[in-house]
């Protein structure tokens, strides 16, 4: 069922998405933050790559909230914020290694940890090429699901019953939302590399600061990552996090704030600029969590604390 999905509607380019995703998925973001944590970082990529606990997959990053003077800032006085982004295809092995992993109570150290049923997931991306996230753990395929507003939610099975209505008056409510979306330039040649850094970023990183500042859109915490390989190098990608009270606050703010609609036509203009198809790859993942979907380690430390109170 589409319900969202205009009549008689045909995208207008190609787009792939995960359609078999694990029946249930532990999708954990292990923080690490505060001056000398080299040591903590490389215990938790080890503890994260080897072993039988170890997840399906494994990403790393760091948090740049949200200028290049400002991450030089942080850099200079060691107080980078890093992050790995693990999946794992079975909750209960994640939580074995959650018990077993002495690191995770190291002082800096917290975990934000979603268990995302098959049916409450969706992602889009406009290539099957590799790109970070849940695709790694299954494959994807065409779908005509997508270039219409509601689509993320048409793609979510669940939403043909349940309107992941915003629970309230409990810690941890249901339907929480989580977003991951990235932008992945490394094939890019030097004008689309240049109209991208020109045209396209500043008005994303400008959407994820008002995201930041402002509570009232429903944005709970928003984190800019710069993509790193596993042994922390800069890559050239990046990704957006952000929890969302419900997914109509992630809908509300794409479908008709200033910041949001000025990144997209930001991207149209430079496509039509370019004058070929981009190379820039672009890609997101949503998941809406159930009741008891959504675990914190070390829960202090977290922008999500405020909703244990």
């Amino acid at each position: 069922m589409a319900a969202n999905r205009p009549e008689g509607h045909t995208p207008s380019a190609p787009a792939w998405c995960v359609v078999d995703f694990p029946e249930l998925t532990a999708y954990s973001m292990i923080f690490s933050k505060g001056p000398g944590n080299a040591d903590t970082l490389a215990e938790l990529q080890a503890a994260l790559t080897g072993g039988d606990e170890a997840p399906d997959h494994v990403e790393r990053a760091r948090v740049v909230n949200f200028s290049d003077e400002g991450d030089d800032a942080e850099e200079a006085q060691g107080d980078i914020e890093s992050v790995f982004m693990a999946y794992w295809v079975d909750p209960v092995v994640y939580e074995r290694w959650r018990d077993g992993c002495e690191v995770l109570e190291r002082s800096g150290v917290y975990c934000e940890t979603a268990i995302i049923p098959a049916e409450r997931w969706e992602t889009i991306a406009g290539t099957k090429r590799p790109l970070p996230g849940v695709r790694n753990l299954t494959s994807v395929d065409l779908t005509e699901l997508h270039d219409y507003w509601g689509a993320a939610r048409d793609r979510m099975a669940a939403s043909a019953d349940d309107p992941f209505e915003a629970a309230a008056g409990a810690p941890l409510p249901a339907n929480l939302c989580l977003i991951r979306s990235g932008q992945k330039w490394d094939e890019c040649l030097d004008d689309e590399r240049e109209m991208y850094f020109t045209n396209i970023e500043p008005k994303l990183r400008a959407g994820i600061e008002f995201l930041a500042a402002n509570r009232d859109s429903g944005c709970i915490s928003s984190r800019f990552l710069r993509e790193q390989t596993i042994d922390g190098e800069d890559v050239e990608s990046t990704s957006f996090v952000g929890w969302f009270d419900d997914l109509a606050s992630l809908e509300a703010w794409s479908k008709s704030h200033s910041t949001h609609l000025a990144i997209f036509h930001s991207f149209l203009s430079t496509v039509h600029l370019l004058g070929r198809p981009p190379k820039l790859r672009l890609w997101h993942e949503v998941s809406v969590l159930p009741e008891g979907g959504v675990e914190l380690v070390r829960s202090e430390l977290s922008p999500l604390a405020d909703l244990l109170t």
